[in-house]
């Protein structure tokens, strides 16, 4: 073949001096791809973001996207917290992390908890909370408590996890004296993280029971005389006491199994 009839219509194609045939000798398919996504070049790389996806990185973050455990499913932690749908009244609605139950149906007529009396009462923390303070209701206080009064938090299985001050006379709890009461609070001598479980508010007032000048507290109905206190299949006993002389201040653990049954349900909260 001539060598005029190369790189021409109806002749042969030429090859460069790398041996191969020049682009413009080669027929591009009408639509062929020449970028993508906006990039060109002998090899093109795309990222998450060139094609308005999510990266890997956003599995389980904030505005992500939901990932899945070992066993394929949505872990807890990825699930929105319970909305309760008959508008009933929670703990955040009050400034509180957890309570015993809704202080609104407690009894109209407060109660003394009892001089030097150890009492328990369970609160269920839903999430993890840093901790601050044990919140009580008082009917009315004359500012009586004397050295040894104190009051803490216990995790699931006894072991202090918090504790307050002494609670003595006015200095921490201010005294009560108007009409229905106050809720008030005596601060942790230093923050608790929590995680979400069943926590106990253990305390004991030390008063001068003849004078009354010890705090009356909120409390369910406490009619029953005996009532056990322990409700549902898991043995978890929400209100009483422990028998004895409590200690002069909070002890590093308690026994929760010898926590007796007490006819009084005393309300309290953390905050």
């Amino acid at each position: 073949m001539a060598s005029s009839s190369r790189g021409v219509a109806g002749g042969v194609a030429t090859l460069d001096d790398s041996g191969k045939v020049p682009a413009a000798q080669l027929s591009i398919p009408a639509g062929a791809v020449t970028t993508v996504n906006g990039k060109s070049g002998p090899t093109v790389t795309l990222v998450a973001a060139d094609v308005s996806a999510l990266a890997t990185t956003a599995r389980g973050t904030a505005n992500g996207v939901a990932s899945l455990d070992g066993s394929s499913r949505l872990p807890l932690a990825q699930l929105p917290l319970e909305v309760p749908t008959d508008h009933m009244w929670e703990p955040s609605d009050l400034g509180l992390k957890a309570w015993a139950f809704d202080p609104a149906v407690g009894m109209s007529t407060p109660i003394y908890p009892g001089n030097a009396t150890l009492r328990v009462t369970a609160v269920n923390l839903k999430s993890t909370q840093t901790i601050t303070k044990i919140v009580w209701h008082f009917g009315g206080y004359a500012g009586g408590m004397v050295a040894g009064s104190w009051g803490a938090i216990y995790n699931a299985s006894g072991t202090r996890v918090g504790t307050t001050a002494a609670l003595t006379g006015e200095t921490v709890i201010a005294g009560v004296h108007n009409a229905g009461g106050a809720t008030v609070s005596a601060p942790l001598t230093a923050s608790a993280s929590l995680p979400a479980g069943v926590y106990y508010v253990a305390w004991s007032f030390r008063y001068n029971a003849t004078a009354g000048d010890g705090p009356m507290m909120l409390c369910a109905d406490s009619a029953f005389g005996s009532p056990p206190n322990v409700f549902g299949l898991n043995n978890i006993k929400r209100y009483g006491s422990i028998a004895g002389t409590a200690a002069t201040s909070a002890p590093a653990s308690i026994t929760l199994s010898a926590v007796e049954n007490g006819s009084n349900r005393f309300w309290a909260a953390i905050a």
